[in-house]
């Protein structure tokens, strides 16, 4: 992988999160915040917890912060992967937000 196309990949990835994030909100009628700032998503919940999820340029991964522990992800066949439990990114980040947002 190259630095481009690890840019269009996370690209890709925020605006899947950004997306869903929308969706949960729209049907859960919660109030959680996100805000996008750079190679950072910071998400905050009503209960005062956050998930992060940044990007790692040099090392090509993706890590997501939650309020138990972090991830990190690498692009494997064509799917963002925990590099400790071999979990999707899409799994790991939808069990965190409904965990985290009760």
């Amino acid at each position: 992988m190259n630095i481009t196309e690890f840019h269009t990949l996370t690209d890709q990835l925020f605006n899947k999160i950004e997306l869903f994030l929308d969706d949960y909100v729209d049907e859960h009628d919660i109030d959680l915040d996100y805000e996008t700032n750079g190679n950072v998503i910071t998400i905050s919940f009503p209960n005062g917890s956050k998930i992060i999820v940044n990007t790692q340029e040099p090392l090509f991964q993706v890590w997501l912060a939650t309020q138990k522990q972090g991830y990190h992800f690498d692009y494997v066949n064509n799917s963002w992967i925990c590099n400790r439990t071999d979990k999707s990114f899409d799994q790991i980040f939808s069990e965190s937000v409904k965990e985290q947002a009760n």
